[in-house]
């Protein structure tokens, strides 16, 4: 089967630029690139060449510079909108970067510091990079043990992301388990070519079509922010189904970053969100660019973070849990089965080193996919889970 990009222009780009004071709901058409008449190829090209160059994210900027957020005011925070992150295929905003900023934006108002264990948020409508996102933190709750946001984003006074998350104060506790980190199938990442490396490789393959060979380039101008190692990549021109729809994936992000732990997990939640919904595809004969496909789009996207990334090592600073007032005894141990696994030890969690991504799609039903995912350090640390459901609509 051909491997194929398409390009989404929004209908709002394609009218004259009419505003109102209401919010208006963007609209997207699928145009495809290619087509068997070359007519078609230099018509886009002629037509649109000023959206692609809008449209296509050249600047070299970081994973720390893309998740950065200007403080306006106490609960206010600005994404300017040269940092904005677009494909070169698409017209809206990484979803990751949406997810990771605004996690970022909130942690700047906690009062206690303390590390973020549970997100939930829903995409609204589309975002483009003509202009800043405006991130509103909302302080819903600062209690002994947890404190609580929400985050509204908006563009042009247009509601595009909404999310809730709790953060919970260090403790130990009697309760203490995980499964054990997949050992079959998985790669070491030094073995492994990275996405980019494998984009590249199409350039030199004689099965690729002419008329692609332009958007192959246009991808590989796209700033390497992270790096992603499929454990058994899929061939990106003929790709073959596969069941169960599982995959393993290496991640991490491609620059140094800063030794600030909220940071870091805001970097694992902009890579969570960049290889999810591709599962879906995994038991057919496509992969995420084939023309097939109408319209992808996430719906919303969870994570709980189960250890804090804390590059202190040690448990000095984790509260322990207290005797309750009708128990003057100390905790004792609780029996535990012998069936366990052993829990790695903690490490400091660094997002620009390499997490297994461990991803499955159990069920596609109703054009709506749903996905599980799980990221492990590579000492078997369970760190995160997260999921997401997305709508793929095809012909």
């Amino acid at each position: 089967m051909l491997f194929c990009f398409s390009l989404f222009f929004s209908q709002k780009e394609k009218e004259s630029k009419k505003t109102t004071g209401t919010c208006r709901k963007q609209q997207q058409e699928t145009i495809p690139i290619f087509s068997n008449s070359n007519r078609m190829i230099t018509l886009l090209f002629k037509q649109s060449k000023s959206k692609l160059v809008r449209y296509l994210s050249t600047d070299k900027h970081t994973l720390y510079e893309t998740l950065q957020v200007i403080q306006k005011s106490p609960d206010i925070f600005i994404q300017p909108a040269e940092t904005l992150f677009v494909y070169p295929y698409r017209t809206s905003v990484f979803g990751g970067q949406l997810v990771g900023s605004a996690m970022y934006a909130a942690s700047k108002t906690l009062t206690k510091n303390y590390p973020l264990h549970s997100f939930h948020s829903y995409f609204l409508e589309s975002a483009d990079n003509s202009s800043e996102i405006t991130y509103t933190i909302k302080r819903l709750r600062d209690g002994r043990s947890f404190e609580t946001r929400s985050v509204t984003a908006r563009q042009e006074n247009r509601i595009i992301f909404e999310c809730e998350m709790s953060f919970h104060r260090k403790e130990e506790g009697q309760l203490v388990h995980q499964p054990k980190m997949p050992d079959v199938g998985v790669v070491p990442p030094e073995q492994l070519h990275s996405t980019r490396d494998r984009f590249g490789d199409l350039l030199n393959d004689p099965r690729l079509k002419p008329e692609l060979r332009p958007f192959v380039e246009l991808a590989l101008e796209m700033p390497a922010r992270i790096d992603i190692r499929h454990c058994h990549p899929r061939d990106l021109l003929r790709p073959v189904p596969e069941w169960p729809a599982r995959q393993l994936v290496w991640i991490r992000a491609h620059d140094h970053l800063p030794d600030d732990s909220h940071l870091h997990r805001s970097a694992v939640a902009y890579c969570s969100d960049r290889v999810l919904l591709t599962s879906a595809y995994l038991p057919y004969a496509m992969n995420m660019f084939s023309p097939r496909i109408r319209m992808q789009a996430s719906l919303d996207h969870t994570m709980w973070f189960h250890d804090d990334f804390s590059f202190d090592t040690t448990s000095s600073t984790a509260q322990k849990t207290e005797p309750t007032d009708d128990i003057d005894e100390p905790l004792r141990p609780i029996r535990r089965s012998a069936d366990i696994p052993t829990i790695p030890p903690r490490i400091p969690v660094r997002a620009d080193e390499w997490l297994l991504y461990e991803l499955e799609c159990p069920i596609a039903m109703n054009n709506r996919a749903l996905v599980f995912g799980r990221i492990w350090t590579r000492t078997g640390r369970l760190i995160v889970t997260c999921a997401q459901e997305g709508v793929i609509r095809c012909y």
